[in-house]
């Protein structure tokens, strides 16, 4: 049954590459004249290559792009790129690429591996690392374990940060933003120390002061703090030799989120405790504080050698942080979870090798190394307030359950990647990684009842209620993986290239974090361990160039095994296992097109089909606005199969259109017009109907002047010019259900930035 979607698949990637190679060998070469694009180089495989020579679904960001539109964070940046989403939930974030995501538990590795300079941040904490001085980030589409790790089940995003210049050069930016108070200064400077040595620095600082108000603190909301500085060193004493270290330490801190309480149901605004809680949206909230305080350091040392043809590349990194979070997570005014309080402290040490032989000839390779070791600590600390009192929950009223979990990893791996140019035309690829992998968790939790009311006894009746159980465990595990990769690269002549791959990926298995009983409860029985995910995944695609453009399409086909997910327990608390099984289809096309001199327009378009073959354990929506299959196998859980997963549009696309003309004889004036697109999609894993995000187009300009010599630029820069209100998460408020006998319930919402316009100037000394 499986290989009928397949062969569809695969025969509209036929159509779809006879298609466009007969429209553009008709129609568009003829239209070319001495207009040409520049070339994009991406490092995808390791090797400075064309975009248009890589047989991968790749999107390639500049960092110029990334300044012009002030995007701040990835978070910022996934609007314009199809197929790639990064969500915030209350207490975690996570990337997701075809609609295939981490859930929501400190325990998961990322389903997309991110990259930065070459090292793993492989924690989705690391997400929200500001974005500053980027060379571009380069987002490959699809399991790319070979090169980037067997983390990397859906994808990977690659950041490249800027490198020392050989001469001179330094630049002072500052910019303000109107509508919410943002403040952004980022200095720079770069050049030669001496003959063989060159440096780079790099120093950002920016504010906002949200907008949200927050009516019970009386402030505005997300309030953002960010500081952020990068020394770099290049030393080339020789031809043969250069070692780059770069030193890094960033601190990210937020007051509030943007999140507000929406769509009260049933009795729920009637029952006495929730009266007043305020579900209006309109930019407005209450909450008794949510704060995250961040700190983030990396070392790196990388040494390139040239020996003889072939290059050897060793990376040598450290990287840590901490986090500390404060959350209200009843997420209203009311004093029922207020003060509860996370951390995570993670270090990491990493080692690759790799060689890489020469391209001329017939046979080339890359081959190498990888080595990680890394400790992570956890605590979550649950505090029960005055709201519980005079209910069935009033026994925990000044009691706290706290939660301590550690994990610690090493892993270990081999990889090579052979390319066979069988003739002229026609290249064969195969690759694969094996990985030995150790980890050791354990989670112990504890409640602290002595300042309750009923003492500990009353305490422990009562959380035993919910589900919380006094318990610790630990446990080890191993696990080895090999991932292979087949790709066929045909170039059908300079300009045009076709390629079909096979690629099988992986996602290491682990503890859970979140889970509030032991497996082995007789009563509302928690877990632990869980197993890794597989992948196994089609992809045929085409890349087209011609002088003034270039199209590039690829069709794809997944199949997903064991895939890790989060449930909800009936109570407060959450369990992981391996419980779905999923596929997934689509199409994704991107090109450029300069429509005249200084006149550009970049494009992009992705189809998804997403649908879970295989989830009988799903967590549902409340019973009052949704009628699901139930569960065959767990009562009080529902059967999602056949079903498409949460933030997974069917279609989404973005458009760039940008011009630049002289100004007189002494400037030059430019314009962008920014344009991105999502079909609807349900911004709730348990795909309520009140978590619906309807589809939108979100438009950005900018317009901006500079002199010929380009010593300053003043630039106008404007996003969500529309002002359009896009819910990317959203949640059942915790106990809105229990204490209305399931005949009310309310959500909290994660919401995009509404409309910014910002003024940014920039010096070049």
């Amino acid at each position: 049954m499986k290989t009928k979607p397949r062969k569809k698949v695969l025969a509209q990637a036929i159509a779809l590459s006879a298609t466009l190679g007969t429209t553009l060998g008709t129609t568009l070469p003829a239209m070319a004249d001495e207009l040409t694009l520049e070339e994009v180089i991406v490092t995808a495989q390791k090797r400075a290559q064309g975009l248009q020579d890589v047989p991968i679904s790749i999107s390639a960001i500049s960092g110029a792009k990334i300044e012009d539109f002030n995007i701040s964070s990835m978070g910022d940046l996934s609007g314009s790129v199809p197929n790639l989403q990064i969500t915030k939930t209350g207490i975690t974030n996570q990337i997701g690429m075809r609609g295939i995501y981490s859930g929501a538990n400190k325990g998961f590795e990322q389903s997309v591996a991110m990259y930065v300079d070459e090292v793993y941040y492989g924690r989705g904490q690391l997400i929200r690392l500001p974005l500053v001085d980027l060379e571009r980030v380069e987002v490959l589409r699809g399991p790319q374990p070979t090169l980037f790790g067997k983390n990397a089940i859906a994808g990977a995003i690659s950041l490249t940060s800027k490198k020392p210049t050989q001469e001179f050069e330094a630049s002072l930016s500052t910019l303000y933003e109107f509508e919410h108070d943002e403040r952004k200064t980022v200095a720079i400077v770069s050049g030669p120390l001496t003959d063989e040595l060159a440096g780079r620095l790099v120093l950002s600082h920016r504010e906002m002061d949200g907008w949200l108000e927050n009516t019970t603190l009386k402030r505005e909301e997300p309030n953002v703090k960010e500081t952020y500085v990068r020394g770099t060193l290049v030393w080339e004493p020789t031809e043969e030799l250069s070692v780059t270290l770069k030193a890094e330490t960033s601190e990210f801190d937020t007051a509030g989120r943007s999140m507000e309480n929406h769509s009260p149901q049933g009795i729920y605004s009637s029952v006495p405790a929730f009266a007043n809680v305020d579900t209006k949206e309109d930019y407005k909230r209450q909450d008794n504080g949510q704060e995250s305080d961040n700190q983030v350091d990396n070392l790196v040392l990388n040494v390139e050698y040239e020996l003889g043809e072939y290059t050897l590349t060793s990376t040598t990194a450290h990287l840590e942080y901490n986090a500390r979070e404060l959350i209200d997570v009843d997420y209203t005014a009311l004093d029922v979870f207020n003060g509860t309080n996370q951390g995570e402290d993670f270090k990491q040490f990493s080692q690759e090798i790799r060689i890489a032989s020469p391209t001329e000839g017939n046979f080339d390779y890359i081959a190498g190394l990888y080595y990680q070791t890394s400790e992570m600590d956890v605590f979550d600390n649950l505090y029960f307030g005055q709201a519980l009192a005079g209910g069935a929950l009033g026994a925990a009223v000044n009691g706290v359950s706290s939660k301590t979990f550690e994990q610690d990893s090493d892993v270990w791996s081999v990889f090579a990647q052979f390319n066979w140019r069988i003739t002229d035309q026609l290249s064969l690829t195969v690759g694969g990684r094996y990985s030995d992998e150790d980890k050791e968790g354990s989670r112990t939790l504890v409640n602290d009842g002595s300042a309750t009311i009923g003492g500990q006894p009353g305490f422990d009746a009562t959380l035993a209620f919910l589900g919380i159980n006094a318990h610790s465990i630990s446990d080890k595990r191993n696990e080895n993986q090999f991932d292979p990769l087949v790709n066929l690269q045909y170039d059908i002549n300079d300009n045009t290239m076709v390629y079909i791959s096979y690629t099988e990926g992986s996602k290491a298995g682990g503890f859970d974090m979140r889970s509030n009983n032991l497996p082995t409860a007789a009563t509302n029985p928690g877990t632990f361990e869980f197993e890794d995910e597989q992948a196994t995944s089609y992809e045929i695609g085409a890349k087209f160039g011609f002088d003034r453009g270039e199209i590039n399409a690829a069709v794809f086909y997944t199949e997903y095994e064991d895939l890790q997910v989060t449930q909800f327990d009936g109570t407060v608390g959450f369990n992981v296992q391996n419980a779905a099984e999923a596929t997934i289809q689509g199409i994704e096309l991107d090109g450029r097109y300069l429509l005249a001199e200084n006149l550009l327009l970049t494009a992009s378009l992705a189809y998804l089909n997403f649908e879970y073959k295989d989830y009988d354990v799903a967590q549902c929506a409340p019973a009052l606005v949704a009628t699901q299959p139930p569960s065959s196998s767990v009562a009080g859980l529902c059967d999602f199969s056949g079903e498409r997963a949460a933030n997974t549009p069917e279609f989404s696309g973005n458009m760039t259109l940008s011009y630049e003309h002289a100004v007189s004889d002494w400037g030059m004036l430019s314009y962008a017009l920014n344009m991105d697109y999502s079909d609807h999609y349900y911004a709730s894993s348990t795909l309520d109907p009140n978590s619906k995000q309807g589809s939108y187009t979100k438009w950005g300009a900018r317009i901006a002047l500079a002199n010929n010599d380009n010593d300053w630029q003043l630039a106008l820069i404007g996003n969500n010019l529309t002002d359009e209100r896009v819910l990317t998460q959203s949640t059942p408020l915790p106990l809105s259900e229990t204490l209305t006998a399931d005949n009310g319930v309310a959500y909290y919402g994660i919401y995009e930035r509404p409309r910014n316009i910002a003024l940014e100037f920039t010096y070049n000394f």
